[in-house]
């Protein structure tokens, strides 16, 4: 990428998650090489579109867009995120450009986007009620139709009324079909799997997955996913979702379950 591509790229992000951090600028929007990061590194913090994220003295590995970049992109971009919320949000982002890099995702939508916009968030999720939010709300491409997924960063452990809500939340959201949980430790994902159980919300059409947090920092989209009792990294489970050919628009939409069902090779 030259200069411009990588303004524009790191513009977007900033966009849709009200920041972008410079390790991910490096991993993912900057040519390789130590001198080229840096140097894309430093034309960003020079560029009028951009600020630092104040934080006492700032945190010099984070850029908001700054007044002129938000008029740039638009009024509709997500304002600063809170400093509690920078870890928890650049997994976010690092799953969505996991997905952008293997060019299976349709659209997508960052919890903040869905915040800003209520419409927005009835519609996408087809829930009128909106108690809980996913961390990112996004369409897989299929044959015919398109496969809605969320996803659920768990950094720490909840309250059980908490994960009560969302548990209520997904049951009432008819237009998602697929929920991923990155979760911490196994005792989170064993919380959410018992509320999941007695609800039954699979019941509902939904398939539920889990990946661990540690071996998705590690391994990136190696990193293995728990779903339908089987084992497969995160990577080839999207690769054979759309790779299903649906026989009508809604057996792409629900074909999940089918496919996660078959007898597929663990990664």
């Amino acid at each position: 990428m030259d200069n411009r591509e990588v303004q524009n790229a790191s513009l977007r992000l900033a966009k849709k998650f009200g920041f972008v951090p410079r390790s991910v600028v490096w991993d993912f929007i900057s040519p390789v090489g130590r001198t080229a990061r840096y140097k894309h590194w430093r034309l960003l913090q020079s560029s009028p579109l951009f600020s630092p994220y104040i934080l006492g003295s700032g945190f010099p590995e984070y850029l908001i867009l700054s007044k002129v970049g938000r008029k740039y992109v638009g009024e509709e971009a997500v304002t600063e995120v809170p400093t509690v919320y920078l870890a928890h949000d650049e997994i976010v982002m690092r799953f969505y450009l996991h997905l952008q890099k293997m060019e299976i995702m349709e659209q997508a939508w960052s919890e903040n986007e869905l915040k800003m916009d209520r419409v927005l968030a009835i519609k996408g999720l087809g829930d009128g009620v909106i108690g809980k939010l996913p961390d990112l709300l996004f369409d897989l491409k299929m044959e015919k139709s398109f496969l809605r997924c969320a996803l659920e960063v768990e950094r720490t452990r909840k309250s059980l009324g908490r994960y009560q809500t969302m548990r209520r939340s997904y049951q009432r959201a008819a237009h998602v079909d697929l929920i991923i949980f990155g979760i911490a430790d196994e005792k989170i994902e064993a919380v959410i799997r018992k509320e999941i159980s007695e609800a039954g919300l699979n019941a509902f059409g939904k398939e539920v997955g889990f990946f661990d947090l540690e071996d998705f920092e590690e391994h990136k989209f190696r990193a293995t996913l728990r779903i339908a009792g089987k084992e497969l990294s995160l990577e080839n489970f999207f690769i054979s979702l759309t790779k299903t050919i649906p026989e009508s628009a809604d057996s792409a939409r629900h074909g999940v379950r089918a496919e996660s069902e078959d007898g597929r090779e663990a990664a």
